[in-house]
């Protein structure tokens, strides 16, 4: 279970994702730990009526846990103690852009799935019980220290205490207990029973993988195919017979319409939608960028010419969320902040270098049409998903 180092991609897929727990001792470096939020700032965060947040409490004895959720009033924490508590911030990724600097070494990970990176700061004997998450995580160990204990499979129990804020394993789990600290990683797979208890003052930072619901994805696509009238044909009942007649749909019938509903899926149209869809970051699903702190001005293609001869590169800030389908032509649709730009196939190496977290500068661009190139990055940038390295 313990690792050297992260796994390669094709061995993370092969071998851990949604299959077994793994721990990379020292796999965060403490120059990036000291950048992350602190406890003072995700204590901020917690008053704001746009995050959100929880105070978890436990007795001494590691039970009888309390859930209250945010906004919080500063003297909240005044009198909250020293011990047998944790607070729990979602989001921190997109308030605390530094924070989202841990991204870039989960690479391997599907990155257009990823959730959120929720942060806990937890006091010593904080605990917020023996649990399974139906997401993917990845435990990074900022300061302090805790202790885990991790299944070795998956748990089906569905027996939980009675407290309709959390929902903790009333059996418990077996399982084996590892002792973290500071750049520890902890991967961990959905429905894996885990327990943390806080052994000193820390705080854990969780790279969360939520999948949606077929019926969430269903019904975001219909609003699609509605606000594209030309995709969105009525069941005008062509082909009926008289197996119809009455309050009987005829087994040919239920089959024709099985087929129109798979073939507005199959469309080319649905992995546009795709591309839009998981290109929505969690902490906004209207898409608004009016509150992140990226460059404002307006550039032309002849400005960002200047600014390249001037040895500039765009590069995508770790907090922005991609998502890149292809297209049957092989074209790729490029999804941020659930818009969508579409991008020949020519330019695939501009698309790789994205996909990449890679700098892009002019000599970059790899031959293809520049005046293509240069258009796709700068409504990009003007989309708030590119930044300028001056």
């Amino acid at each position: 279970m313990i690792l050297d180092t992260f796994p390669t991609a094709e061995d993370f897929y092969k071998t851990y994702w949604g299959k077994k727990p793994f721990i990379v001792r020292q796999g965060i470096s403490p120059a990036l730990i000291e950048t992350l939020v602190d406890g003072d700032t995700l204590a901020g965060q917690a008053l704001e009526d746009d995050i959100k947040s929880r105070i978890i409490t436990n007795s001494a004895q590691g039970n009888d846990w309390v859930c209250e959720h945010g906004p919080f009033d500063e003297d909240r924490f005044d009198d909250i103690g020293s011990e047998n508590w944790s607070l729990l911030v979602q989001n921190v990724e997109q308030y605390h852009t530094p924070t989202a600097e841990l991204l870039q070494h989960f690479q391997f990970s599907p990155r257009w799935l990823m959730d959120d990176v929720m942060v806990s700061f937890s006091a010593a004997g904080g605990s917020v019980g023996p649990h399974t998450d139906s997401y993917h995580t990845f435990l990074v160990q900022g300061i302090g220290r805790r202790a885990w204990k991790i299944s070795s499979e998956r748990i089906d129990d569905d027996c939980y205490v009675d407290n309709p804020d959390m929902k903790i394993l009333q059996n418990g789990f077996d399982g084996e207990t590892f002792e973290v600290s500071a750049g520890d990683v902890i991967y961990m797979p959905p429905f894996f029973g885990h327990e943390g208890k806080t052994l000193e003052t820390a705080m854990t930072f969780s790279v969360g993988f939520l999948g949606p619901k077929l019926s969430e994805m269903l019904g975001d696509y219909a609003q699609y195919l509605e606000e594209n009238e030309e995709l969105n044909k009525r069941f005008l009942g062509a082909g009926l017979d008289p197996g119809c007649a009455g309050f009987t749909i005829s087994p040919q019938m239920q089959d024709n319409i099985r087929g129109d509903v798979i073939d507005a899926i199959g469309r080319d149209h649905f992995a546009r939608w795709m591309a839009s869809y998981f290109a929505v970051p969690t902490h906004d699903n209207t898409g608004d960028t009016d509150n992140l702190d990226m460059d404002e001005r307006i550039l032309t293609q002849d400005e960002l010419k200047q600014e390249f001869d001037k040895g500039a590169a765009f590069y995508k800030p770790e907090h922005v969320k991609l998502a890149i389908t292809t297209a049957p032509d092989g074209a790729f649709y490029l999804g941020v902040y659930g818009d969508v730009i579409t991008v020949s196939a020519a330019q695939g190496k501009l698309v790789q270098d994205l996909n990449e977290g890679l700098d892009i500068s002019r000599s970059a661009l790899g031959g293809a049409d520049e005046g293509e190139a240069l258009g796709i990055l700068i409504a990009l940038y003007h989309k708030k998903a590119l930044s300028l390295r001056e």
